[in-house]
């Protein structure tokens, strides 16, 4: 799948109008202020934000295995960059539990606006 069918299908499965949550990508990667990693059909929205850090954004149609074996293959991606911490807003513990058993040192986050992040 590409990415936008990949965010499409994600969105809607979350109730989330796809077209705005594609709008809001498209801008953030022509202005060079994130980029997307894909495995699979798991895709990694990486958005910068202030002091060389980035927010995370998980969109996928994968099962849960393969999306696991994808994010162990795009953690080493992200920590070959020059980024110090990221952060994101999990609706899901499980995401930040799968992220913790692939050797990602999750921690509370110290910006209130996210729930966790982990040091690159």
């Amino acid at each position: 799948m590409t990415p936008t069918e990949i965010i499409t299908a994600d969105a809607e499965q979350r109730g989330l109008d796809a077209r705005k949550v594609l709008n809001a990508i498209a801008g953030f990667v022509q202005s060079k202020m994130a980029t997307l990693i894909q495995e699979d059909n798991t895709l990694l929205v990486l958005r910068l934000i202030e002091g060389n850090n980035a927010e995370l954004h998980l969109f996928t149609t994968d099962t849960p295995m393969t999306m696991a074996r994808a994010l162990a293959k795009m953690i080493p991606v992200i920590q070959r960059t020059s980024l110090n911490a990221v952060y994101g807003k999990a609706d899901n513990d499980q995401i930040i539990q799968l992220l913790q058993r692939l050797g990602v040192d999750v921690q509370e986050s110290d910006r209130p606006e996210y729930n966790w992040m982990a040091i690159v």
